[in-house]
């Protein structure tokens, strides 16, 4: 696959990131949704629904996107106990597609970093933990890097909806490095 690069916008968000220390980068982003789903369990199993028009994020922000979805996907992460690197997979990021992420399985920690030139929350990290003890779904803007680590010895399988189909002549794909210096997240887990 043929990743797109970053942009000189995002490079100069970057940087700027750099000359700052991540604990004055922690935070919600802007446009970054979250909605946190509500069990329905009985005596049987349990009901969650995920997705529905008319939803509204944990704010009360219309939460499902003015476009219909375009693709729905699943992915597994397999769980392999201790800390980084095995367990991560970040980051990546799109140009034009909105992600919406729901860990069905497991449990992860997600990083969001807002490349976004400009944007109110420009440069800032977000960390969400979701999964089966978190319940959520969560609505990611483009240029907004994203990625996640699985916690615990579960593997995490997230079911995820797009804006954009899959276009492998044109992909809204790009990469950073889970380890870049710029955004210097730490991803170790602390056992006490």
């Amino acid at each position: 696959m043929s990743w797109q690069p970053t942009t000189e916008a995002m490079e100069r968000v970057l940087e700027r990131m750099a000359a700052r220390p991540l604990a004055d980068r922690i935070g919600p982003i802007d446009g970054v949704m979250i909605k946190t789903l509500r069990v329905r369990a009985d005596p049987r199993g349990f009901f969650v629904e995920q997705l529905k028009r008319g939803d509204v994020d944990d704010a009360g922000r219309p939460f499902i996107p003015a476009a219909p979805f375009a693709q729905m996907s699943r992915s597994l992460a397999y769980a392999r106990g201790g800390n980084p690197p095995e367990l991560i997979k970040a980051f990546h990021w799109h140009r034009r597609q909105w992600d919406y992420w729901d860990f069905v399985q497991g449990n992860v920690r997600v990083v969001l970093v807002d490349l976004r030139e400009g944007s109110a929350s420009e440069g800032r990290v977000q960390v969400e933990v979701a999964g089966e003890h978190a319940p959520k779904v969560i609505a990611i803007p483009p240029l907004v890097a994203h990625g996640y680590q699985v916690l615990g010895l579960t593997d995490a399988v997230l079911t995820y909806y797009v804006t954009e189909p899959y276009d492998p002549s044109d992909p809204d794909e790009g990469r950073i490095g889970w380890a870049d210096p710029r955004i210097a997240f730490d991803w170790t887990v602390e056992n006490i």
